[in-house]
């Protein structure tokens, strides 16, 4: 015994919910002689009589009554059922692989994809954590988080920020040197670079006056990881430039001194970047989002104006 589809046992239940057959016409908005059709057609599937039929009113028949009490109970679990599958197929869901930088878990991130997998059961998160270039295509990458200049024009970029770097210095490096009051003088002081930028590296400064000063500085010491290159401005091994978000509760404290506070370094913008064919996927914006937020913890423009 099999139906063609639910739709007999469900009219057949509002028939007796509504006790007539004209009454479940008007709550379900169609022709009373199809709810009546329908009712019959479910009655010569199952083989019994369901409801004993009067001019002024029905009644269910023993069969009636038991196909009425067990179909209620069942039909809610199918609907249930029934949303829970649509809602994987349109709720944010599947594995997302994602590349970050190192400062980036360090400013809430974590936090971010904790709130977000609790509000998206079906959805993964793979997170690959470093400071060096990936490949994101060859990789596998579907979003990655990128500061500073931008991979290769193959994919799609959208800036969801800025972040803010400051001048600063150990204490004990600045202990016996005269107060920095001019960019000019920077030059007589070790600066901590990037190796690559070595060679041809120029520190612009902007004044609050507006004034731009460019110098070519002074550096005995280069890192390839942003980590090492911090790590080497608390050991006191010369001045570099920092995150403000990261470092101004380190000057409040008195670990770090801020140099020439007066002049602003260029702001280095934050890509979300990821392959063409995922211009589109729903959940890569939603996670861009989440990323927005936490970009602003690490120090806006706006903020820093």
């Amino acid at each position: 015994m099999k139906f063609s589809n639910l739709d007999e046992i469900r009219i057949f239940n509002q028939v007796v919910l509504s006790k007539g057959f004209s009454a479940a016409s008007e709550t379900l908005r169609i022709p009373t002689n199809i709810v009546s059709r329908k009712v019959a057609t479910l009655e010569n599937q199952l083989g019994v009589k369901l409801l004993n039929r009067t001019t002024r009113k029905i009644s269910l028949t023993a069969e009636g009554e038991l196909l009425f009490n067990r179909s209620v109970e069942l039909l809610d679990h199918f609907d249930s059922l029934a949303k829970e599958l649509t809602k994987t197929q349109t709720d944010i869901c599947g594995t997302i692989r994602m590349a970050v930088r190192t400062t980036t878990v360090e400013f809430g991130l974590l936090d971010a994809i904790t709130t977000l997998l609790a509000e998206h059961p079906f959805l993964e998160i793979q997170l690959l954590v470093s400071d060096a270039p990936r490949d994101i295509v060859g990789e596998g990458i579907d979003l990655a988080l990128v500061i500073g200049d931008l991979p290769d024009s193959l994919l799609v970029a959208k800036k969801i920020g800025e972040v803010v770097f400051c001048l600063c210095a150990a204490p004990q490096y600045l202990a016996d040197s005269t107060c920095i009051t001019t960019p000019q003088q920077l030059t007589d002081y070790n600066y901590i670079l990037p190796w690559q930028k070595k060679l041809d590296f120029r520190l612009s400064l902007r004044h609050m006056n507006g004034d731009i000063t460019q110098i070519t500085p002074n550096s005995r010491f280069q890192s390839n990881d942003v980590r090492t290159r911090a790590a080497a401005v608390y050991a006191g091994l010369g001045i570099g430039a920092l995150p403000i978000a990261e470092v101004e509760q380190k000057i409040e404290d008195g670990k770090l001194v801020r140099i020439l506070p007066e002049y602003t370094l260029p702001f280095i913008p934050v890509w979300c970047v990821k392959a063409k064919d995922k211009k589109n996927d729903p959940r890569l914006r939603l996670i861009e989002d989440v990323l927005v937020k936490v970009i602003s913890k690490m120090g806006s423009a706006d903020s820093f104006q």
